[in-house]
């Protein structure tokens, strides 16, 4: 059940065919009842028995043993969740989108949508209506008051409602009442009032589920949300001291940003990953504003910092000090955030500001792995996504300017 090789042989042991599969590929071939199928058996890729992506789950539960069910579920990514609102303020109601992604018609009815916030693993919450169907390229949007969120409507067997604290949305296909084997996820975290999330394609070909710039319900996602503040530089590798590492950051806008939120009177705050932060860095309770353009400087150690680039005086550069936890040098995600809501758990959610998922493998800059360069954005991509390697490049250190 947790992965393994296999393989098989002819009779004086010479391998005919081997591969490794992984349990985490997808969670509903993991005792989820669907077994892992490859998507082309007739390939001559040896590489695609070993990856994620030469596998998709069966069509039904249970497989399909001796027969071949290609084409009973559309094909991995030809319908994704794009676009979706779980902190609905001003707009009333949450909405879900989803896109299709081909050149054909897809018809979702019958296909369930559903949530994690409850804890439920109920993956059948709400049954879409049959007969609906995306056009090619197109979208359609599930509104929580018409749809999902509301009790008296047709296929709507448990109510539920996004949760601005984060949480994973699931579609899973469905015939007959029943789950088929199509299935795409989406967990995201805590979000700003009215602020929706959204895939946005990177220049690798990959996808972020993100913050978006502009709302847009039933149409092409917009830009993703960038700034007011964003980090700018970053140094995880210096050349000759690990304690000599800092992050800059920068008020893109153009008003004053003040680091404090006075409705849950707590301070922003500074992590290397959210999800298990080695820096927890809380700026000082005493609010600090950041004017436009202004630069702030986050140092693992003064003392080393102003020893390895030569610093006697940071000339009025606001700077402090984390001191605790460092930055990898095999790449992370460093993130700057605000509070949001507390949870269910009470614990304080965090909003992401911004995040900048790096590495020191290409298509990343690599000079910055220990030659003495800080990975460092370019003031004309200072209102560019901060995840994209695209909008990085490498420098000499040259802190706060």
């Amino acid at each position: 059940n947790g992965g393994e090789k296999i393989e098989m042989m002819d009779a004086i042991g010479t391998t005919i065919h081997a591969f490794d599969y992984k349990d985490g590929w997808y969670d509903i071939t993991d005792g989820g009842g669907f077994s892992l199928t490859i998507k082309d058996p007739a390939a001559t890729d040896p590489n695609l028995w070993d990856e994620k992506a030469g596998w998709r789950p069966s069509a039904a539960v249970g497989g399909s043993p001796g027969e071949d069910d290609t084409g009973d579920t559309p094909a991995i990514g030809s319908v994704v969740i794009n676009e979706l609102l779980a902190h609905s303020d001003t707009i009333v109601y949450d909405w879900i989108e989803l896109h299709n992604t081909t050149s054909q018609p897809i018809n979702i009815g019958g296909w369930f949508l559903s949530d994690d916030n409850d804890g439920d693993p109920n993956r059948m919450k709400y049954e879409i209506a049959a007969g609906t169907s995306i056009p090619a390229n197109g979208y359609v949007v599930f509104y929580e008051d018409v749809h999902f969120g509301n009790p008296s409507a047709p296929g709507c067997n448990i109510p539920f409602q996004l949760s601005e604290n984060g949480e994973t949305l699931y579609l899973q296909s469905g015939q007959f009442g029943t789950l088929t084997g199509y299935v795409e996820e989406e967990a995201f975290g805590a979000s700003d009032k009215d602020i929706a999330f959204g895939r946005h394609q990177k220049s690798t070909g990959s996808f972020n589920f993100v913050a978006m710039s502009t709302n847009t319900p039933d149409a092409a996602n917009a830009y993703p949300k960038v700034g007011p503040v964003v980090i700018t530089g970053i140094m995880y590798h210096p050349q000759t001291n690990s304690d000599a590492e800092f992050v800059e950051l920068k008020n893109i806008s153009g008003s004053s940003v003040t680091l404090y939120d006075f409705v849950t009177n707590e301070p922003w705050r500074f992590v290397d990953d959210a999800d298990d932060p080695g820096i927890e860095f809380y700026f000082p309770t005493a609010p600090v504003t950041m004017t436009p353009g202004q630069v702030i400087l986050l140092l693992k150690n003064e003392a080393a910092f102003k020893a390895e680039y030569g610093i006697n005086s940071l000339n009025g550069i606001t700077y402090y000090e984390w001191l605790n936890g460092g930055l990898s040098n095999g790449g992370e995600k460093p993130e700057l955030q605000m509070p949001g809501d507390i949870n269910a758990q009470g614990q304080r959610q965090y909003i992401r500001i911004d995040r900048v998922s790096y590495d020191d493998t290409t298509p990343w800059p690599t000079e910055p792995d220990g030659t003495g360069q800080s990975l460092t954005k370019p003031a004309a991509k200072h209102n560019l996504y901060g995840s994209d390697p695209q909008n990085w490049t490498h420098a000499a250190p040259n802190p706060g300017e």
